[in-house]
């Protein structure tokens, strides 16, 4: 049986750490789907160093990463979400 995308779904990274999420909103009336990723809480003054890097062009050849590992627990939740980009593009 297929699962309904509800309007607002919290993915947790598998670690279990809170700072390690994606909140899925699904908004049906505009046909859009919405991800707000949390990021790491960083202190003042390092965000204010890496923002003067920014400024004057500094980039990491690696980029600036951290990391989600899906929980198996929301295969389900996935497929619906695959489910309703689906039927967005299909009308």
């Amino acid at each position: 049986m297929k699962r309904k995308l509800e309007e607002t779904e919290i993915l947790l990274c598998r670690c279990h750490s809170s700072e390690h999420q994606i909140l899925v909103h699904y908004d049906e009336d505009d046909k859009m789907i919405y991800l707000s990723i949390h990021l790491t809480q960083r202190g003042f003054w390092r965000r204010l160093k890496y923002g003067l890097k920014y400024i004057f062009g500094y980039r990491c050849k690696y980029g600036h990463w951290d990391e989600f590992i899906f929980n198996e627990k929301d295969v389900d939740k996935l497929q619906a979400m695959a489910d309703a980009l689906k039927t967005i593009k299909e009308e």
